[in-house]
């Protein structure tokens, strides 16, 4: 048998075969998809974090920070300094919350005045899914800390009850009504303390940016004085698609794709030459399915007088 032959006989299934291998073999190692955003990775101790840096994680997710600094300029003067580190935004090696290296929110607010804030917002190039965090030391001392957290633009991670929120004990649930997030409930907690810890689970939520707003309320003095927050590492894993299901149309679609090519083929097969002179097969001889397919042609003989 000719090469020719032999590839349209033995090809396309070799094909199919070796395609589905190279899917199973490309595709599960999907699962081993879980990544983290770690501040230590991409910052030095004391540098700033500024607005517009572009993170990428071990899996290749970009992630692009953004910052603002607010203050609605109550009293007639910008009311906020920054307190303690470099800025406003900064990531520390020093221990807060009983966690070391973290990025920290660092304010002096001047005037008890909610209405002025920082915000940190992330934002990922891939959804992410299994979102966790922990903000670290919201906590209350002359300065009262507030905290809101949102998602994918302007969900409030309170609203849904599939996000898991465990607060520490010198937090809880505002009862303020121009915010709606969590704030101090009067205690002051130490740096290798967690108890005004609280930490963020968003289950199998989506999560295509977070954006997080920092402040003091209005149950601190007349003048704050300074307050320091923290965020932690931020783990997650990328939103892809479950292998075995991918998988599986593959294999459907070649199996089809298979049949189909079977089938025009015996369409198109060349009849054998007695069939094309209108002489037909009597018999046909197959001793195996590779074996030739070999026939006899009927005869016409002429009738006899018998005397």
């Amino acid at each position: 048998m000719s090469m020719g032959m032999d590839f349209w006989k033995h090809g396309p299934r070799a094909g199919c075969t070796a395609l589905i291998l190279m899917l199973v073999g490309v595709f599960s190692p999907a699962r081993e998809s879980h990544a983290d955003l770690i501040w230590r990775d991409h910052y030095s101790n004391n540098q700033s974090i500024s607005n517009g840096d572009v993170l990428t994680d071990a899996n290749g997710v970009n992630i692009t920070v953004g910052t603002t600094v607010y203050s609605d300029n109550d009293g007639g003067t910008f009311d906020l300094d920054s307190y303690s580190n470099p800025d406003y935004f900064t990531f520390r090696n020093q221990r807060l919350g009983g966690v070391n290296r973290n990025m920290q929110f660092s304010m002096d607010n001047q005037n008890n005045d909610p209405a002025d804030y920082l915000e940190l917002t992330l934002t990922f190039d891939t959804a992410v899914t299994g979102m966790n965090f922990t903000l670290l030391d919201i906590d209350s001392g002359t300065w009262d800390d507030g905290v809101e957290v949102f998602y994918n633009g302007s969900n409030n991670a309170r609203d849904n009850a599939g996000i898991t929120v465990t607060t520490g004990a010198y937090n809880g649930i505002d009862n303020e009504t121009y915010m709606h997030g969590w704030e101090g409930y009067g205690s002051n907690a130490g740096n290798n303390e967690s108890l005004g810890n609280i930490g963020f689970d968003f289950g199998s939520i989506e999560i295509i940016s977070i954006r997080i707003r920092y402040f003091s309320t209005d149950d601190a003095d007349f003048n704050p004085g300074g307050q320091v927050a923290g965020l932690t590492d931020i783990t997650y894993t990328e939103a892809v698609p479950e292998p075995s299901s991918v998988v599986l149309c593959a294999m459907f679609g070649l199996v089809f794709g298979w049949s189909q090519w079977r089938h025009l083929r015996g369409q198109h097969r060349p009849k054998a030459p007695e069939q094309q002179n209108g002489v037909s097969p009597i018999a046909v001889v197959s001793r195996a399915s590779d074996a030739p397919v070999r026939t006899r042609a009927r005869e016409e003989r002429p009738l006899q007088n018998v005397a």
